[in-house]
């Protein structure tokens, strides 16, 4: 590399580049090897923007951590945040009449369905308790439980829905 040329940033996606999938070593967390070197970056006043289709409560102990005061791109790009400043610098919202026929259309197709806000995600209190348990692991955050999702939507900011196949046939 020419000794002139300086990394200005780094951007880094999460799950598969950071976090991987051993329980307890790096998952759901970075292994603290990684987290170290974030510092260490950072240290050298290189900005770190992680980028990840988790809300940003599910990374906030990477951020926190490592003190990555700046940017995150967040719900697959749905919500640009500084979690550590609580800046919310841009977010691209649902249209709550799309969310609603989504939700409805998955639901009526019994497919597991949450939806997803700046700050929490919900779940039907009748859906797959696996699927709900699983999530919570991965996103570091209980999904708040409703009775009906569909009654419940028009009363947030929607910023994603995911929609679970249980099996080979539903997807």
């Amino acid at each position: 590399m020419n000794s002139k040329m300086k990394i200005k940033a780094l951007i880094l996606d999460i799950d598969g580049v950071l976090v991987g999938e051993q329980k307890g070593y790096n998952s759901p967390d970075p292994h603290p090897d990684v987290v170290n070197a974030l510092i260490r970056i950072k240290e050298k006043q290189i900005p770190i923007t992680l980028c990840t289709a988790k809300p940003h409560f599910a990374i906030s102990s990477i951020v926190e951590e490592a003190s990555l005061d700046n940017p995150h791109i967040t719900d697959g790009g749905g919500v640009i945040i500084n979690p550590i400043k609580k800046e919310i610098i841009q977010s691209n919202l649902l249209k709550k009449s799309s969310a609603l026929k989504v939700l409805d259309f998955f639901i009526k197709a019994d497919f597991y369905v949450e939806f997803y806000t700046i700050d929490s995600y919900f779940s039907q209190k009748n859906f797959d308790q696996e699927i709900r348990k699983a999530h919570a692991y991965v996103l570091q955050h209980e999904a708040e439980l409703v009775n009906l999702l569909v009654n419940e939507i028009e009363k947030y900011d929607v910023t994603k829905i995911m929609i679970v196949a249980k099996n080979e046939n539903e997807k």
